[in-house]
């Protein structure tokens, strides 16, 4: 059977944000694709005045379109991981039954299981201070540093940053007002990862995915990493959880999906 993994990145990243995790999965023997949503419209500056056209659904269409196209390359539906927002995009392709596994790594929350917070709040402050869903935002260089690089060395803050993507407010409004999913018809196994020091996603919210997906007809599985924050995909401890999810991913369960 192909070992096909499609990687789904967050709001405001790109592909590239996979790059730490990648060879991991790599060298197990998953072949990998991370494709960037919408390049020429999530652009590094100057985004397009089209971008706050894009909703989440758009995002979504997106992804199912490259899982199908993966099922009709290979023959077989691939496994997915989503971080952040691309956690989320990841349950709507398990609840849509594109995927043959899923894995949501600190992932935005369905509408039920939203948390806020004042960290929260602060990582995202310049969007909420406007919340227009006709403007394009990209999280301002202060939030990004607190909520998401928090237990990245300092010293590489601004390289990370220096990648970030622009998105469309109407994404973000999509995010804010709750996207729901459907975990009846969530049929594959699924792995809903939380990171303790998250402070974009919090663990509490996180827990919340994971208790909701244990309901599902093939009740999901649940990790906390105590030592991790939301850049999971790129800070220290990183190796240990993709040996983590390679494991998961390749359990007898995994090769019947």
């Amino acid at each position: 059977m192909p070992k096909s993994l499609l990687m789904i990145h967050g709001v405001g990243c790109g592909g590239d944000a996979w790059d730490r995790m990648r060879p991991g999965f790599e060298v197990a023997g998953w072949d990998c694709e991370a494709p960037t949503l919408f390049p020429d419209q999530r652009t590094l500056d100057d985004p397009p005045a089209t971008l706050p056209d894009l909703g989440f659904d758009d995002y979504v269409a997106a992804m199912v379109e490259a899982a199908r196209k993966i099922e009709k390359d290979t023959g077989a539906k691939p496994a997915v991981i989503g971080h952040s927002m691309g956690g989320l995009i990841a349950q709507c392709l398990a609840e849509k039954g594109v995927v043959s596994q899923a894995v949501f790594l600190t992932p935005a929350q369905p509408k039920e299981c939203a948390e806020v917070s004042l960290s929260v709040a602060y990582t995202f402050l310049n969007i909420l201070l406007t919340r227009n869903r006709k403007r394009a935002y990209k999280v301002w260089r202060s939030g990004f540093r607190f909520g998401v690089l928090n237990r990245v060395p300092r010293r590489r803050h601004e390289e990370i940053y220096a990648r970030a993507r622009f998105d469309s407010g109407k994404v973000y409004g999509d995010l804010t007002d709750g996207i729901e999913v459907d975990e009846g018809l969530v049929a594959i196994p699924t792995l809903t990862i939380a990171a303790s020091q998250d402070r974009a996603t919090l663990a509490r919210a996180v827990r919340k995915v994971g208790e909701k997906y244990a309901r599902a007809p093939v009740p999901g599985d649940f990790f906390e990493y105590p030592d991790n924050a939301h850049w999971i995909i790129d800070e220290p401890g990183t190796d240990a959880v993709v040996a983590d999810i390679v494991e998961w991913l390749e359990q007898p369960f995994g090769e019947q999906a």
